[in-house]
């Protein structure tokens, strides 16, 4: 299975514009920050960054609490002043 690669053009003040078919097929949207690292001479690594609100749905509900939290650390500091 052979794919086609897409050309970009980086402009004069360092930009570079990703294709709209390359940002939809890697699901990137106007506004979306990616992450762009050098991985050898000629080739670089572009990531998607998760947005905060993507992060909190995808978290929601699987992290402890507040109150849960703060008694652990009461338990602990109760420990420590014991020991």
């Amino acid at each position: 299975m052979a794919f086609a690669l897409t050309l970009a053009k980086v402009g004069k003040r360092g930009g570079l514009v990703i294709p709209s078919e390359e940002r939809r097929k890697a699901q990137i949207d106007e506004g979306d920050r990616v992450e762009v690292q050098a991985s050898g001479r000629g080739f670089l690594v572009v990531r998607k960054v998760p947005r905060i609100e993507e992060v909190r749905k995808k978290l929601s509900g699987k992290l402890p609490q507040w109150p849960e939290l703060e008694g652990q650390a009461d338990e602990l500091l109760e420990k420590e002043a014991h020991d």
